[in-house]
């Protein structure tokens, strides 16, 4: 399996909240803008028990690796009579660095955050510290890692070290110069102000004696081009020719709409690429104090048009790394044949490509009204996931999800927010495959099952891949379940009821408890509430796995167990049912025969499983560590009072190393089963996932 092409990794100490907070912007800039949603570079945290940095750090799972140092006061250790930790992890990550094809960028959070190792003194450090704190500070500091992200990853283009330039073309024309809002100028003054980039911003750029047309193409030939479509940049012949020169070379493209009249004949290619509208303050009426007003407004606009010459270049940056990223990505996916195109295919595209070849875009697919004009050209599109649903389809099959908060996420190099993504990232590959995904979330307004329903809603009618099934929602008791929930999720979801047990129809706390089925259960604070949510959720957990026929297979990631044995304890999150949720769905999971995908990249219960399951104990394993829990002791007893069974640790242990490695997924091989347990590459845990599924023998 090759390496990935890329991995940020975001180095920071764990105390710091600014540095924490910059961590997740800067991936979820990455990952998660919503301006560019087909951006999507892998990023790491580094691992820590919440107060040290890792003896050592693994630099091997990419092909390059840009190390973005956040560091602030918290980087230099309390303790002055021990060795400063951090400091020196962080100089040895730069000794790593130098002389090999990874990158370091240190950034500095304030001004004590300097010279606190040696052999950093000559290295340059983005001072972010310079501007004002908050989303200034944050733009300025995603905009550098982008940009070196850029150079970078051309770098790999062009097979060479050294950093590569980052040129931007703006395609404008000089009619409109000096038309309100002066949009072109206003790039101009930005381009030309202190930018890390080389900007073309105008035809004097040419050099005397060039012929015009080939120092044009040549230009754009290596630029990303920002396009400001003005009133009359339609009807100028260079700046069509330089949209469709960009077009037929791949090029990074974003249009920023700055006109402000009707056209007779818009530029027909001119989409299929990001578009950025620029606004305009509207005048006032007229009136006694109308200059005083006209200083004002124009005053507004100036700083309008600052700010979106901004955001519009940082678009291009981003598209410019999108574009670069992607290839890395579709080369690897690459066949013999393949023509590779960094964005969606069109018409124009497609010029030139022979009839019968393949162009391998990027996710997600086309809609079906656009595949069916391109079919005509008897040109094949298609994209990795497209592919790979088409080869190995599940639908009718059941898929069980058991994806939680972990309890140790940072002591593997992820936050949170790389635990959602991975979970969104592999329901979209069951979904688009076909397969039916069973899943006993909440139906709260925010979190998983609500970007789950989102991606059924994306993925109903893929052109060529059998239509997804609606997910299977087990609502257990006492979580809130009415018909108004149905009808508003009955286009995405079938909601299946659990009921409670019938023990509980003698329990005295019953009705007690059954009155909070009319608002959102909270947390079990007292040892009735604690013993009803328990036979709640193990009733709704039995139900998923009854038999063969319930679910084919079980997903397993993340997972509360309780606060780490060894890390920090002060804010100690337990579960709230009789054992770790995820551990109780293994168990059953194995009783019923049904395969389990392990994956332990990012902790929890699901690595807690790996570890007993591969001959090491763990300390959360146990009853000394498990009576930690709230009402622990005195639910124990209250399952015995009632005759209800009660798994003791040891027990769950013995049938985890019963299973083994091979026996608890008979899908996958051990060598493939023991890589799913320790990969943290989401792509190689997607492809093991899917290789499994595609295994599975629907007669059996």
């Amino acid at each position: 399996m090759a390496k990935q092409p890329l991995i940020v990794h975001i180095v920071f100490h764990p105390e710091s909240t600014k540095a924490s907070q910059l961590a997740r912007v800067i991936h979820q800039s990455l990952n998660a803008d919503p301006a560019l949603p087909g951006l999507r570079i892998p990023t790491r945290f580094c691992p820590t028990d919440g107060i040290s940095p890792p003896s050592d750090y693994e630099l091997n799972e990419a092909e390059r690796n840009l190390f973005v140092v956040l560091a602030d006061a918290h980087i230099v250790d309390r303790d002055s009579e021990q060795p400063r930790k951090w400091c020196q992890f962080i100089g040895n990550l730069w000794e790593q660095c130098q002389g090999s094809p990874h990158r370091f960028l240190p950034v500095q959070l304030d001004e004590a955050a300097w010279g606190f190792d040696d052999r950093l003194n000559g290295t340059s450090f983005l001072r972010a510290f310079q501007h004002p704190a908050g989303v200034q500070c944050e733009t300025e500091v995603v905009r550098r890692i982008a940009i070196e992200l850029c150079r970078f990853l051309q770098g790999m283009d062009q097979q060479n070290d050294a950093p590569a330039p980052l040129t931007l073309f703006l395609s404008h024309t000089k009619l409109d110069l000096d038309t309100p809002p002066f949009v072109t100028r206003a790039l101009i003054n930005h381009l030309k102000h202190d930018q890390p980039v080389n900007a073309w911003c105008d035809s004097g750029d040419i050099e005397a004696g060039s012929r015009f047309a080939e120092a044009i193409e040549a230009g754009i030939n290596d630029s990303s081009l920002l396009c400001v479509l003005t009133n009359h940049y339609a009807s100028r012949e260079w700046c069509r020719r330089e949209i469709l020169l960009a077009k037929q070379q791949q090029r990074p493209i974003v249009v920023i709409g700055a006109g402000n009249r009707n056209e007779i004949r818009s530029f027909p290619y001119l989409g299929n690429v990001p578009l950025v509208s620029w606004p305009v303050v509207v005048p006032e009426k007229p009136g006694k104090k109308a200059k005083k007003r006209e200083k004002r407004l124009q005053k507004q606009q100036e700083n309008l048009n600052c700010a979106t010459a901004t955001a519009a270049v940082d678009l291009l940056i981003k598209e410019t790394l999108r574009h670069l990223y992607t290839r890395q990505q579709l080369k690897q996916a690459q066949k013999e044949g393949d023509i590779l195109s960094t964005r969606p295919p069109e018409l124009l595209s497609l010029l030139g490509v022979k009839p019968g070849q393949t162009v391998l875009y990027p996710d997600p697919p086309l809609g079906e009204e656009e595949q069916a004009l391109l079919r005509q050209t008897a040109v094949t599109t298609t994209t990795p996931l497209a592919r790979l649903a088409a080869h190995r389809p599940l639908s009718g099959q059941k898929i069980a999800l058991s994806m939680s908060e972990s309890s140790d996420i940072q002591r593997h190099g992820f936050g949170p927010i790389h635990l959602e993504g991975a979970i969104i990232e592999l329901s979209r590959y069951l979904l688009i495959q076909g397969a039916t995904l069973v899943y006993g979330g909440h139906l709260g307004n925010e979190g998983y099952t609500q970007q789950l329903f989102e991606l059924v809603r994306s993925y109903h009618n893929v052109p060529g891949i059998t239509p997804v099934e609606r997910i299977i929602n087990t609502v257990g008791w006492p979580l809130p379940y009415s018909q108004e929930l149905i009808a508003k999720f009955s286009q995405e979801a079938q909601l299946q009821r659990i009921d409670y047990s019938a023990d509980l129809e003698q329990y005295p706390g019953l009705e007690y408890v059954k009155a909070l089925e009319q608002k959102p259960f909270d947390t079990p604070d007292s040892l009735e509430k604690r013993y009803c949510w328990a036979r709640g959720m193990t009733r709704m957990r039995e139900v998923q796995t009854t038999d063969k026929s319930a679910i084919q297979a079980r997903l397993i990631l993340g997972g509360k167990f309780g606060p780490s044995e060894n890390g920090p304890g002060s804010d100690e999150k337990w579960y709230q049912g009789k054992m770790p949720g995820v551990l109780e769905e293994i168990l059953l999971s194995i009783e019923a025969g049904h395969p389990l995908f392990l994956i332990g990249a990012f902790g929890g219960a699901a690595q807690l499983a790996i570890d007993l399951i591969e001959g090491r104990d763990r300390p959360e394993a146990s009853w000394a560590y498990q009576r930690r829990a709230p009402f622990a002791e005195a639910l124990r007893d209250k399952y015995r009072e009632r005759g209800i069974p009660w798994t003791e640790y040891p027990v769950l242990i013995q049938r985890l190393r019963d299973a083994g490695v091979a026996g608890i997924n008979p899908l996958l091989s051990e060598a493939q089963n023991r890589e799913l347990f320790h990969s943290r590459d989401l792509s190689r845990i997607l492809e093991l996932v899917m290789t499994g599924l595609g295994n599975f023998d629907k007669e059996t």
